[in-house]
């Protein structure tokens, strides 16, 4: 798997590489799919393989955000504390993404806290980015 070569995953330790592998899951969506709508149960945590994504953010004054680079994450909402999904996915083209199991994932890193702390700090980074991004 490919999980070692995203930016989330590189500085994990291999254990937990591996223990995070055996609970991903490969899926491949068609163009037009929705992965997830705002308000939906929170529930996965996404890394895109390959194709894009659009995160539709806000209702009023909508702003989209296209995922569009290999081992870019998304679902965010599901790590970091809300029960509810903020944005919603779309897949703009045939897309292939790993989607990973929220409470799956919280007990690895329970298992394996230097690598949790890596991949929120990693996290972190993204998300900061991400905003920079979306307001330029």
């Amino acid at each position: 798997m490919f999980l070692p070569m995203t930016d989330f995953f590189k500085d994990l330790r291999q254990e937990a590489i591996n223990d995070i592998s055996e609970i991903a899951v490969e899926e491949n969506h068609e163009r037009g799919s929705e992965l997830f709508l705002k308000n939906d149960p929170a529930k996965h945590f996404y890394i895109l393989v390959e194709g894009s994504v659009l995160l539709t953010i806000g209702e009023e004054h909508p702003k989209d955000y296209l995922v569009h680079n290999f081992g870019e994450a998304f679902g965010w909402s599901s790590v970091v504390g809300n029960d509810r999904y903020t944005a919603k996915a779309v897949c703009l083209t045939p897309t292939k993404l790993l989607k990973i199991d929220k409470a799956s994932l919280e007990r690895v890193f329970d298992a394996h806290e230097r690598s949790g702390r890596k991949f929120y700090m990693s996290l972190a980074k993204q998300l900061g980015q991400r905003l920079m991004d979306m307001h330029v």
